[in-house]
């Protein structure tokens, strides 16, 4: 006889039952921990883009007052002055959005997560006059 055969046959129903459950809690445990990375990255880029996007938009639209866009050389004195404050806004930005974002995924670590997926329930319906006459 087949020695894995015989040791799965020699099985008792309830040890066959802790090894089922076992299983299942070993799947479920990956799914959650799945599930916990997936909700790392989703809220990893929400924030990145965030505080990116209020980046971009200071450049965008107060650009102009430290030459944004222009080649170093010429820029004014004015300009080069403004230029160092808006680097330094930046790091501060970016040094406070990327701390935000390391303690939000801290804080994610704290918590069992289980993704409940997307769901759609299509209802399948007749068309009157659709059935079969004998």
């Amino acid at each position: 006889m087949d020695p894995e055969k015989e040791s799965v046959e020699s099985l008792s129903h309830y040890q066959m039952a802790m090894a089922h459950r076992k299983q299942k809690e070993l799947k479920d445990n990956k799914y959650k921990d799945k599930s916990k990375k997936r909700l790392s990255n989703i809220l990893s880029t929400k924030i990145k883009t965030s505080f990116i996007g209020s980046i971009s938009a200071c450049e965008n639209n107060l650009g102009f007052l430290w030459g944004h866009g222009k080649d170093e050389s010429e820029l004014t004195e004015n300009e080069l002055a403004m230029k160092e404050i808006w680097e330094n806004i930046r790091a501060k930005i970016l040094d406070n959005g990327n701390s935000q974002l390391r303690a939000a995924i801290n804080e994610l670590n704290h918590y069992s997560i289980s993704w409940d997926r997307y769901q759609l329930d299509i209802s399948i319906q007749e068309k009157e006059g659709n059935e079969e006459t004998e």
